[in-house]
């Protein structure tokens, strides 16, 4: 049968599997789907950002918006800035209605053609290049890349999709979402955060009897171990980024590495670190004079070619499913003194060396010239001497040893040197908050954030840059109280636009010092007014307390 939104209307076949374990069929999914579609018909504005934390209520809502005809927007995140970007343009986000009526309405629906070339939804690149940007697509277009997927991948009619990404992002929309809705095959509501979660709820469904596959990322992927075994597991998949090499033997499933971009959707995929990639099913590839990968497809926004930027190797120029060979981003070669540079064959050469594990090079303007820098990831070994001597020495090792492999100009002047390269909350690299890092520092440097409707969890590095370690005290810096609180208040207030200022505090604990070089976790829980907090280093609580914020509600 099509992979098609309309084939499972009436099935009582589960859709989602909610954490408890219980189930909803896809006849009340599309019940609820009803229901909201008819509270969104009568708001007033015709474009609505979603920004939802619970899978099945984002999609229950997608689906109602865009059935009500309404535009619906997926930004890179909710914080304050944008929400008040958008809020200019009259653009709100939306929330799960309330139901006026509880009484069943008859599930009547007509998903064709006509519908699914008029609902739009915006994407937004994650900006890694510059300012985010827009990219639409209708629904036809969506579902014509899931029918791509369910071409390529030869999945059974029952499995359910466990995901570790964000369904924000077009990745975890088509493969947790829409692919199972299309299908008639199920996924885990939650999005869990660690491999032990994922193992952990493969156990608790084996009872289901029914297989599953992962919808994973190079980061999370990157911090798997041996001792961590999937179950009833078909495949992982993995997006977003470059996969790196060596990961595969430490996962006891295979790994299907996907390429694609906001712009046009999902392009190819392999299974081995060093294959060449394949086509989707519904994806035509090209080569352009310089080498560019070009993609015609009929779920990208355009039906033309695309030009992704890409360097490639096609092996049969002259078939348009041809396997190709990536060779690097276009755009990272760049004009140094008149020079001519590739980033990524810098890139190359530094992670030769034994003590840089990846890094990620980039250009900064310093007093109206150019020069290079780099945020590296130390080996084990190389972190902990770096802890015990000067990082004037550390980068002058390093510089010297990248003599022998670059030429002067394309050693990198300035460095930073961090456990992990920073993630947006997509798991991508996140190449634009990476520049900040050479600015002077005021906050600790986010690794990873997870942000829900009532919490927040952020990863944080604590760098030796940071301006509050500075002079406090010289031979022994450590980061002061007043600094964290500081912290914690913009942390907050990214998370929950509607916090204006912090003007109070309750049971502030400060049970440990914070030093340069350590990674912490910051997890924020929010009720009413109140913002609850616990910084802490694996099961040791360093601080905690409550802020009392103003909202927006009480400031008006």
């Amino acid at each position: 049968m099509l992979c098609h939104f309309q084939n499972h209307l009436h099935s009582l076949k589960p859709l989602c599997i909610q954490p408890d374990l219980s189930q909803i069929c896809f006849q009340n999914f599309w019940q609820d789907v009803i229901q909201q579609n008819y509270e969104i018909q009568s708001l007033p504005h015709d474009s609505w950002a979603l920004w939802e934390s619970d899978s099945y209520q984002f999609l229950v809502l997608l689906f109602a918006a865009l059935l009500a005809k309404k535009q619906v927007l997926l930004p890179p995140n909710r914080v304050s800035d944008l929400e008040k970007e958008l809020a200019e343009q009259n653009i709100y986000f939306l929330q799960h209605q309330p139901v006026s009526t509880t009484q069943n309405q008859p599930i009547e629906l007509n998903l064709d053609d006509a519908f699914l070339n008029q609902a739009q939804i915006y994407f937004y690149t994650s900006g890694s290049t510059g300012q985010p940007k827009k990219i639409p697509r209708t629904l036809r277009q969506l579902l014509n890349e899931v029918q791509g997927l369910d071409a390529s991948f030869q999945l059974p009619e029952q499995a359910i999709a466990i995901a570790t990404v964000s369904h924000q992002h077009i990745y975890g929309l088509l493969f947790k979402l829409l692919w199972p809705l299309a299908s008639g095959r199920c996924f885990y509501q939650a999005q869990l955060a660690f491999p032990e979660d994922v193992a952990d709820i493969q156990k608790k469904l084996a009872y289901l009897k029914i297989e599953n596959y992962v919808i994973s990322s190079p980061a999370l992927l990157k911090r798997w171990t041996q001792d961590v075994l999937l179950q009833d597991c078909l495949t992982v998949y993995s997006s977003g980024g470059k996969l790196e090499s060596g990961v595969r033997p430490y996962v006891n499933r295979p790994i299907t590495e996907v390429f694609g971009s906001s712009e046009t959707g999902g392009i190819a995929h392999r299974q081995q670190d060093d294959a060449l990639w394949t086509p989707f099913a519904n994806v035509d590839i090209q080569a352009g004079e310089q080498q560019e990968l070009e993609v015609r497809t009929n779920h990208a926004f355009s039906e033309d070619w695309i030009f992704t930027g890409d360097k490639v190797e096609v092996i049969d120029a002259a078939n348009p499913k041809s396997p190709f060979r990536l060779l690097g981003r276009l755009d990272r070669i760049v004009k140094l003194e008149e020079k001519r540079l590739s980033l990524d064959a810098i890139e190359q050469k530094i992670v030769e060396l034994d003590d840089i594990v990846q890094c990620h090079v980039l250009i900064l303007e310093r007093e109206h010239r150019q020069i290079l820098a780099c945020v590296a990831v130390l080996s084990e070994q190389a972190r902990q001497l770096l802890q015990n001597i000067n990082k004037a020495q550390c980068v002058a090792a390093i510089k010297a040893q990248l003599k022998s492999k670059l030429e002067s100009i394309a050693i990198p002047r300035q460095w930073r040197f961090l456990t992990q390269l920073p993630q947006n909350a997509q798991s991508k690299l996140n190449k634009q908050y990476m520049k900040s890092l050479f600015q002077p520092m005021l906050l600790p440097i986010v690794l990873e954030q997870q942000n829900e409707s009532d919490q927040a969890l952020y990863r944080l590095e604590f760098s030796p840059e940071l301006e509050c370690f500075k002079g406090h005290f010289p031979d022994y810096p450590i980061f002061p109280g007043v600094g964290q609180i500081g912290f914690i208040q913009h942390f907050s207030r990214q998370s929950w636009a509607d916090l204006k200022w912090c003007n109070g505090f309750e049971q502030l604990k400060f049970q440990d010092l914070i030093q340069p070089y350590m990674v912490l976790q910051l997890k924020l829980s929010r009720k009413l007014h109140k913002v609850s907090f616990v910084l802490s280093h694996a099961d040791q609580t360093l601080a905690s307390g409550r802020l009392l914020f103003k909202t927006q509600t009480e400031q008006a």
